[in-house]
């Protein structure tokens, strides 16, 4: 299927975000995507595709309620 291509690739760029530029290792980042329901809401609502990944990553981060990671990447701004 073509909506699940597009929602792997998704995902994976999502996974770059929260390892560059969150300091995530692999296995936090799918873990937190995996927590998230992203997947999910993809499938459910393609509007979502109109996200950033970066935009995704905060999204999540912060559902997670991921403060340490979201105040230290704030403080390096």
């Amino acid at each position: 299927m073509i909506i699940q291509k597009e929602i792997e690739i998704m995902v994976q760029h999502i996974i770059r975000e929260l390892i560059v530029e969150f300091g995530k290792c692999e296995t936090e980042a799918k873990e937190l995507i995996k927590k998230s329901g992203a997947v999910k809401s993809l499938m459910e609502d393609p509007i979502g595709f109109h996200e950033s990944p970066y935009h995704w990553a905060l999204s999540i981060l912060t559902d997670a309620d991921d403060l340490e990671t979201l105040e230290k990447y704030l403080s390096q701004q």
